[in-house]
């Protein structure tokens, strides 16, 4: 038995036609949803050279594997077309988005959708960058100072000077009003000891997406709320966050035969080597592979995808992905809730395997949301 009720979101993909993202919004908000949140992407994580229908059903309808619509038009059209329900950047990053633009873009967003965008950011990963010809190095350096730039520019009424490492401000103005006066909220995708410690000086949530355990997340919950004690703020404001990926099935066997489908298992390479490593394997693009971070899909050959799709094992990914059946996956949910989770997103991998199970997982992944926020 679940000893709290959570909000529930739903990782959502921004592609085309727009009138099927913008449909797929509005059926969310109608569900129960309490949030919908799109990454922000130029490339997705699988390659086109595994992109075919003899590998998912899912390709005779998306010709590629990186169709990704601009989350922030998105989300103000969203934002028009519903009423409730919060939106959010799953996450965009300060690279490609600097952090003057960042703040005009989301205190924008925010008067559009009466107060309901979340401006989520991270460090960016590299195949949204390097590839584009921009600069990914010391990204977790310009993560913290690009904000502690948006907080000056939300904070002051006065012309802003700064003097950074990545960014200088002369007498900048930010004269834009904020929604009822409520800076957006702003929660940060991280996963190591320094991305914690920012979460907790600069966060209003936490977002997170790699596999955890619930004694891992307490720890890293514990880590972002001391920061937060020791930067003068109210530790229990920064909302706990998690986005779960899930495989959600009629029954056990048929999650594994999901996770275990070509491009399923194609996303085990974005996994980090250690997490191989845990499995008793060696991470098939190398020993130190980052995963999530480092892999650029493109950069690799057919053949070496084929190389490195062929070494997939399911024990990878068995004890790190949400799948089973609807009690399997909340029973999941539910020791990550004791840890201190307190609004989990929910990003449905089950029709990467084909359009056959795109009904039932979308029903599933509804009945999840009820029992959890019930």
């Amino acid at each position: 038995m679940l000893r709290m009720s959570i909000l529930v979101g739903l990782a959502s993909q921004p592609i085309p036609p727009f009138d099927l993202t913008l449909g797929q919004a509005v059926a969310a908000e109608a569900d129960g949803f309490d949030s919908i949140w799109y990454p922000d992407h130029l490339m997705g994580w699988l390659p086109k050279s595994l992109w075919t229908p003899e590998n998912s059903s899912l390709a005779t309808i998306l010709p590629s594997p990186h169709l990704y619509l601009d989350p922030i038009p998105v989300m103000a059209v969203v934002g028009r077309s519903t009423e409730r329900i919060l939106i959010g950047t799953g996450v965009t990053d300060p690279i490609r988005r600097p952090p003057a633009e960042l703040a005009r873009t989301f205190v924008t967003l925010s008067q559009m959708t009466s107060g309901r965008a979340i401006l989520g950011i991270g460090a960016g990963e590299r195949e949204n960058v390097v590839p584009y010809g921009l600069d990914y190095k010391r990204q977790v350096s310009r993560l913290e100072e690009s904000l502690h730039v948006i907080r000056l520019l939300w904070e002051s009424t006065d012309p802003v000077s700064f003097d950074g490492n990545f960014f200088k401000l002369d007498r900048a103005v930010f004269d834009l009003e904020l929604f009822e006066g409520r800076s957006p909220p702003i929660w940060v995708g991280a996963h190591g000891p320094r991305m914690l410690g920012i979460t907790g000086r600069y966060g209003d949530g936490w977002y997170p997406s790699y596999p955890m355990t619930p004694e891992e997340y307490a720890s890293k919950l514990k880590t972002i709320r001391d920061a937060a004690s020791q930067a003068g703020r109210d530790p229990n404001a920064v909302t706990a966050g998690y986005q779960l990926y899930v495989v959600i099935a009629p029954d056990h066997e048929t999650s594994h035969a999901i996770m275990s489908s070509p491009l399923a298992a194609a996303m085990a390479l974005v996994a980090p080597s250690s997490q191989w490593e845990q499995a008793g394997l060696k991470h098939p693009l190398g020993p130190g592979f980052e995963g999530l971070r480092d892999f650029v899909p493109e950069w690799y050959t057919p053949q070496e995808i084929d190389e490195a799709t062929s070494h997939f094992d399911l024990a990878v990914v068995h004890d790190t992905l949400v799948h089973g059946t609807v009690d399997d996956v909340v029973n999941a949910i539910e020791p990550l809730i004791d840890a201190g989770l307190q609004h989990v997103t929910l990003s449905n991998l089950a029709p990467l395997a084909g359009l056959e199970h795109l009904a039932f997982s979308q029903e599933a992944i509804r009945e999840v949301a009820r029992i959890l926020r019930a």
